[in-house]
């Protein structure tokens, strides 16, 4: 069992970004906002303080930092300052890895960087590169993090270098540790500590401190752990200027170190300190990894219930965190790269275009100017007619090339947010359940115990997969339709045995009310999924001792299939979006949860077999779902 998963990235950003080594206090903010007030010209002035005030509130306010920025970029694009243009692109882009490490924090720091280029300013270009390596760690990217630092690393001189030198050596310390080879991560925050030394700021700053504690904890030499982590508290009690987020990171550290050291009341104190500031700064990091901390705790005294819940918080934020960030990023650059192929068409149509506009410009001079109008006048309109043709042809394919690009990139994001959640989350219930059983801390009994509850979120998940794996394949490679005649009644049974174990669960009372011998032609694995689907929803939406009846009548020469249960209904407002691909996810009766995809996979493949699909529900009484087909369809 793994004790470390993960590393939290201290801010040492703050020390590359600021010349001054000291924390933004709410004092300085104050002040520097009372000098704002007393500046009634917009001039460049204003925007180095709106830029000052902007990246005062990192760590402390993202949207006050968003906002003063948004007016720093705002006012130096009115003044074409372009230099207080670079400087809010990097703050907005601060703005952007403060939210959970958003991919738009790249655009931003990528336009900032042109830009100090561009002035060769190579101190700021020098920060930029620091950034963005940073954000590539923040998504575990920890190969084009290290290739951006170096970078970083290789451009330092000048004015603060050891200063500078101290922040990336650092985070390079920081990418070796989160790939578990605290060694190398070891040798960085030597040369760090030594940088800082060198820039005399060696009792400036905390996070020095705080990295060779934890890396000293990772290679299990306790004692050195504990000497810096016993100088960190020291700094901290004694001065109370420090970022909440260091104090947070190493708070956690003595944690875990005394965890190590099986002192469990002082690792649950420090735990829960370093949580507090979690919650007050909203720092999803350090409570993900407290979470963690607890998980170890509740196992060591065998409370495996509570340990077994905790490892899933800790599992769903780490998630949140970076897998789900990860596949956002490969997203948005699959979507980047298919757009500038796009771009790069419509930019080759629109020079077609205006060659052909300059075509017909010159064609209208020449009909004005020579006395054979008549004849170049119609040889121009034929022209005219046919480069108009080609260019609605054109346009009609940027269109077309459009609507395909948004709806894969839609089926991808769709794919990406199931299988980064909800694929995920049984899987991480089993892997929590082994781990304790792995460890020998559950006995046979309590294993007996859970064993039913992570089977039945299996069981869920499977029918999820299937789900998915239909979805997607109609959507991006479409359905072979197959009608062929079969028992309507035996698909029923079949379908309702598959979600036995739910229905007893929750003691339902499940009629198959289908007439004997009725004979469907259709496909029968289309109608075997609409089925599944309808009858999953029942079981999941209705309470305890509830009832579900399925069942089918003909009218007009056309199938009826009724699925009605006694569950708890659907509100008006989401009656009118049931169907539709934006419809959102409820959680059923037992929190069992679903991707908003089936009800939408039915609509299609009814709609494929020349049916349709509808809905009856009140609020607290039930729902009625029909469908209906035509009770024969021509094979041709």
């Amino acid at each position: 069992m793994l004790l470390y998963n993960k590393v939290l990235y201290s801010p040492l950003i703050f020390l590359c970004l600021m010349v001054s080594t000291s924390y933004s206090q709410p004092k300085e903010i104050d002040s520097l906002k009372r000098i704002l007030s007393k500046n009634a010209l917009n001039d460049t002035n204003k925007v180095n303080i709106l830029n000052q005030i902007g990246f005062s509130y990192y760590g402390v306010n993202i949207n006050q930092l968003k906002k003063y920025a948004t007016q720093a970029l705002q006012l130096s694009l009115q003044l074409k300052y372009v230099k207080g243009e670079a400087g809010a692109y990097k703050n907005i882009g601060l703005g952007y890895l403060g939210t959970n490490a958003n991919p738009m924090a790249l655009v931003y720091f990528d336009k900032s960087l042109n830009i100090y280029k561009k002035l060769n300013d190579k101190v700021n270009c020098t920060r930029i590169l620091n950034n963005i390596g940073y954000y590539y760690g923040r998504i575990n990217d920890h190969k084009q993090e290290r290739s951006y630092l170096l970078q970083a690393l290789n451009g330092v001189n000048g004015l603060h270098k050891f200063l500078i030198e101290t922040t990336i050596l650092g985070n390079l310390g920081n990418s070796f540790e989160a790939a578990n080879q605290p060694d190398s991560a070891l040798k960085y925050y030597l040369q760090a500590f030594d940088a800082q030394t060198k820039a005399k700021a060696i009792n400036s700053n905390i996070t020095p401190y705080s990295n060779l504690a934890s890396a000293y904890l990772k290679l299990k030499k306790y004692d050195q752990s504990l000497f810096y982590c016993g100088k960190v508290l020291g700094m901290i009690k004694t001065t109370h200027t420090w970022p909440p987020k260091d104090i947070a990171a190493i708070y956690l550290t003595v944690g875990q170190l005394n965890f190590q050291l099986k002192k469990y009341a002082q690792s649950r104190q420090y735990f829960d300190q370093s949580l507090d500031i979690g919650r007050r700064t909203g720092n999803s990091e350090t409570i993900s990894e407290v979470y963690h901390g607890y998980y170890l705790l509740d196992s060591v005294k065998g409370n495996y219930l509570q340990a077994l819940t905790l490892y899933q918080h800790y599992v769903r934020l780490n998630d949140s965190l970076i897998n789900a960030n990860k596949s956002h990023i490969v997203s948005l650059y699959e979507v980047k790269f298919d757009l500038q192929k796009q771009a790069a068409e419509n930019e080759r149509l629109k020079i077609e275009q205006e060659k052909n506009q300059t075509i017909i410009n010159h064609q209208h001079t020449a009909e004005v100017i020579l006395v054979v109008g008549l004849i170049i006048i119609a040889i121009g309109l034929i022209s005219l007619v046919r480069i108009n043709n080609r260019v609605k042809e054109q346009s009609a394919l940027i269109l077309k090339q459009n609507k395909v690009l948004e709806n894969n990139n839609l089926v991808k994001d769709k794919l990406f947010s199931v299988i980064s959640h909800d694929l995920r989350n049984p899987f991480t219930q089993v892997i929590g359940l082994l781990s304790l059983w792995e460890a020998g801390e559950m006995k046979q009994e309590e294993m007996w115990e859970m064993t039913p509850l992570v089977k039945n979120r299996i069981v869920q998940t499977l029918n999820l997969l299937d789900n998915l794996l239909i979805w997607s394949n109609s959507q991006l490679q479409g359905f072979n339709f197959k009608p062929l005649p079969f028992n309507l009644e035996g698909v029923v049974n079949e379908n309702i045995q598959t979600f036995e174990g739910l229905i007893a669960q929750k003691k339902l009372k499940v009629v198959n009310a289908v007439k004997p011998g009725t004979i469907v032609y259709a496909d029968s694995e289309m109608i075997k999924v609409v089925l599944r689907n309808l009858i999953s929803n029942a079981v999941k939406f209705t309470p305890a001792n509830g009832s579900i009846c399925i069942k089918s009548s003909i009218e007009n020469d056309e199938l009826i299939i009724a699925v009605e249960d006694t569950g708890i209904g659907i509100t008006e407002q989401d009656q009118v979006k049931i169907f539709s691909f934006t419809s959102h996810t409820t959680l059923g009766t037992d929190k069992e949860k679903g991707t908003g995809i089936g009800l939408k996979i039915c609509k299609d493949f009814i709609e494929f077999s020349k049916g349709r699909i509808w809905m009856e529900s009140k609020v607290n009484e039930g729902s009625k779902f029909y469908v209906s087909i035509p009770n024969s369809i021509n094979p041709g």
